[in-house]
């Protein structure tokens, strides 16, 4: 592995092309680029804006921007002080194996230890052995006792819709 000289930054509002040229690409092969609808107004509203709900980094080298990392702080009640959420880790192809991800993964965890985040939490897929094993040799341990579900679409929709139902008889 020859080693080729790349930084990790904050990602900045001109990165916005990028960021979002990497998450389709991480979509992609998830195959989940249907549900990425985020705009780029979005992105430079949600994690550039007054109120930012994200913050990303990025990996950049001689040719440009690589990899990226996007994480969230989220509350749990009883815990003291906020976790850090990875939501998307992403190196492209070609620049992998060069230390990028491990590199975006320390700037995630000394975000969360300067925050006092007591953990980083994430998820990966169950049909990605690749990131499960660069996670575990990260430092990150599996949670076997948990499982992660979604309320989406139709079945979203019915239960909030229950909900307007509730909310009539009950007014």
């Amino acid at each position: 592995m020859d080693a080729k000289p790349f930084v990790v930054r904050a990602a900045e509002p001109r990165d916005i092309p990028a960021l979002m040229r990497l998450k389709r690409l991480l979509a992609q092969g998830e195959n989940g680029l249907h549900a990425v609808r985020a705009t780029e107004a979005d992105w430079l509203r949600d994690g550039f804006g007054p109120k930012p709900g994200f913050i990303a980094f990025v990996a950049e080298d001689a040719a440009g921007v690589v990899g990226m990392a996007s994480c969230s702080e989220r509350v749990i009640t009883g815990w003291n002080g906020p976790v850090v959420f990875l939501q998307d880790l992403f190196v492209e192809p070609h620049a992998r194996q060069h230390g990028i991800a491990r590199a975006l993964m320390a700037r995630v965890a000394a975000l969360a230890r300067d925050i006092g985040s007591p953990i980083v939490e994430l998820t990966v897929r169950a049909d990605n052995p690749a990131a499960q094993s660069f996670y575990v040799s990260s430092g990150c341990l599996p949670l076997p006792q948990c499982l992660t579900f979604v309320l989406a679409g139709p079945a979203l929709a019915a239960l909030a819709d229950r909900d307007k139902e509730a909310l009539a008889l009950a007014g």
